[in-house]
């Protein structure tokens, strides 16, 4: 068992562990054929009568109105970093036009194009807060099955965007460091935040979360090749010393 994991972990699709292929398709499958599981994690923050009575609470309003304000001055952040480095003939942090398209490309296709513009816009997922189960008068359609409601849930727009910090700060200081760790701790805290506010479904957060990761991990694959070639010849010369 623990060989098959291994080789699913370092066998990859486009620079995707298919590990992780198959961990989404097998959540979403999970999704659409127990969509109780959605609800059964909301009915944990309402009340009967009150609602979702952690809403407003300072840490879950801190964290929501955080993301706009961070989104602004990460990127301006990047910008001014790259234009430092440009500027000056310095490395800080290793900072390349090259990344800076990278990230700004992500931000652009994943938490832009694919959750905002396309999922957010035309799926029409109703949110915890409005379906009829939870005090309201939509009707609850499980994730990944198109609806009528006209909402907005599926999926989090606001767990995307701080999954983007987390690619950021994986980029600036490496995968598996720190700064990597506390932002994705922010990220899941973002997601609590939807959460216990009743303004998304568990699955709407994670998938939020898969499509960003899955996209670092696709965009790195293309913005930079070097990597891969690097990636292959020690694999090779381990398979060679083996």
């Amino acid at each position: 068992m623990s060989s098959v994991l291994s080789r699913l972990t370092r066998s990859s699709r486009f620079g995707v562990p298919l590990i992780l292929w198959i961990g989404f398709s097998v959540f979403a499958l999970l999704m659409v054929l127990w969509p109780g599981l959605d609800l059964a994690v909301s009915s944990v923050f309402y009340t009967p009568g009150a609602g979702f009575t952690l809403k407003g609470e300072p840490w879950e309003r801190a964290l929501h109105e955080s993301v706009p304000v961070l989104m602004v001055g990460v990127n301006l952040a990047l910008i001014a970093l790259w234009w430092f480095n440009r500027r000056t003939g310095r490395g800080r942090l290793g900072f390349t036009g090259r990344k800076l398209a990278f990230l700004l490309c992500l931000l652009v296709l994943v938490p832009g194009l694919i959750v905002n513009l396309t999922f957010k816009e035309h799926w029409g997922r109703a949110r915890p807060v409005t379906v009829m189960e939870f005090g309201g008068d939509k009707t609850f359609t499980p994730a990944f099955v198109l609806s009528d409601q006209e909402g907005g849930s599926f999926s989090s727009g606001h767990a995307a965007a701080a999954a983007y910090v987390v690619a950021v700060a994986a980029t600036l200081a490496g995968r598996g460091s720190l700064w990597m760790w506390l932002a994705l701790v922010y990220a899941l805290g973002v997601g609590l935040a939807r959460l216990v506010s009743g303004g998304h479904f568990l699955s709407d957060v994670l998938t939020s979360l898969f499509l960003v990761w899955i996209g670092y991990l696709l965009l790195d694959w293309l913005f930079f090749p070097e990597m891969r070639a690097e990636k292959t010849a020690r694999s090779q010369s381990k398979t060679t010393s083996s």
